[in-house]
């Protein structure tokens, strides 16, 4: 009998890496907290603010982890149910042997995908990556936060709203950005990094457009296409973690602003346009009790949908929050041209660990 041992390795690696990656951005943060409380020269968010995306974060992980645990035990006992009727028996368990035969990122998907209703649920997720993609560029880059990867790539694997939570967080704690300029030098407006972004909302868009397609549901091409999306939201954060940050450095930042408001109306104008097809699909097939009910039709269906949920909720609350309390939600310093010691995912750093404030 073929040894299980890679199956395990698998499963339980990206267990692992779920928690270790989680882990690192809360150790993080939680380090920029305690170092800007202990700081005179720096004052920290209001409490409130910090406290509720933590609770939204905190909620968001447990509900869609909650139906992925559920996720897996439904998986086996369908897996078993079939396997039974050869030569396995129930008594025993065959986690090992399941984990062998079965690809559950793809049978997640093809289960949260694959029917109108249930695809109108998670077909949102691919928009809110998206734009967790584009405020990893727009906002956490000028706003010194470093290692953006951990952020999608934490999304992908674990939930985009924990995520998302997460880099609010991060916003939260991190120095305001320099004032907005142009520098000087050659003009490389067309060979700045919102030429990968861009290509980054277009390879997750086109495939959220073609899974709504019944084709797609059962045909070899399913898993290419999902898998697109993906990989585009990683190339850049990824690059911006090993190539020096003159490589991917907007100079002309007024042609940048003007790029990225077009991305985030190409996003969102993608978002209803599919959402509105979507809509008119399931409701079509089985009403608007038949969306109800898809939310919590299968664990794995679940899962993506309180994420969705989730990403909703966080998204409100960030622009309500921004809103009321334009100048008084960010760091801000207690005396000006000073500068206070700081370090962590939210925080950039200078030689020594010094932070100039402006």
């Amino acid at each position: 009998m073929d040894s299980n041992k890679r199956a395990y390795a698998i499963f339980f690696g990206y267990l692992a890496a779920c928690a270790a990656l989680a882990l690192y951005i809360v150790s993080r943060l939680r380090r920029t907290y305690t170092v800007l409380q202990k700081s005179r020269t720096a004052r920290p968010p209001p409490k409130k603010y910090v406290y509720l995306f933590i609770l939204l974060a905190i909620g968001s992980l447990g509900t869609t982890w909650y139906f992925m645990i559920r996720f897996f035990y439904t998986s086996y006992g369908n897996w078993l149910m079939w396997r039974s009727y050869y030569d396995l028996t129930p008594e025993q368990k065959h986690w090992g042997l399941w984990l062998k035969e079965t690809s559950l990122f793809k049978e997640a998907w093809e289960i949260a995908l694959v029917g109108y209703a249930r695809f109108w649920w998670s077909s949102q997720i691919f928009f809110f990556a998206c734009a967790l993609g584009l405020d990893l560029e727009q906002q956490g880059i000028r706003r010194g936060i470093t290692h953006t990867w951990t952020f999608m790539l934490l999304g992908q694997i674990v939930a985009i709203s924990f995520a998302t939570n997460l880099f609010i967080l991060a916003q939260l704690l991190s120095p305001p950005p320099p004032p907005v300029q142009s520098s000087g030098g050659i003009n490389r407006r067309w060979f700045g990094p919102w030429l990968l972004n861009f290509g980054a909302v277009v390879a997750t868009i086109v495939p959220a457009f073609l899974l709504a397609a019944e084709e797609y549901w059962y045909g070899h091409s399913f898993f290419p296409v999902l898998i697109t999306p993906h990989v585009a939201l990683l190339v850049l954060p990824i690059i911006r973690s090993f190539l020096p940050a003159k490589y991917f450095h907007d100079p002309n930042v007024q042609f940048a602003n003007r790029v990225y408001k077009f991305l985030w109306i190409l996003t969102i104008g993608g978002g209803i346009l599919l959402g509105l097809n979507s809509t008119g699909a399931a409701v079509r097939y089985g009403g608007y009790n038949g969306l109800k009910d898809a939310l919590l039709d299968h664990p794995a269906v679940s899962s993506v949908g309180f994420d969705v949920i989730f990403c909703w909720v966080t998204w409100f609350a960030w622009w309500l929050v921004k809103k009321a309390n334009a100048n008084d939600v960010f760091v801000r310093e207690k005396e000006s041209d000073e500068t206070w010691e700081a370090s962590g995912t939210a925080i950039s750093q200078s030689e020594g660990g010094a932070v100039r404030r402006r």
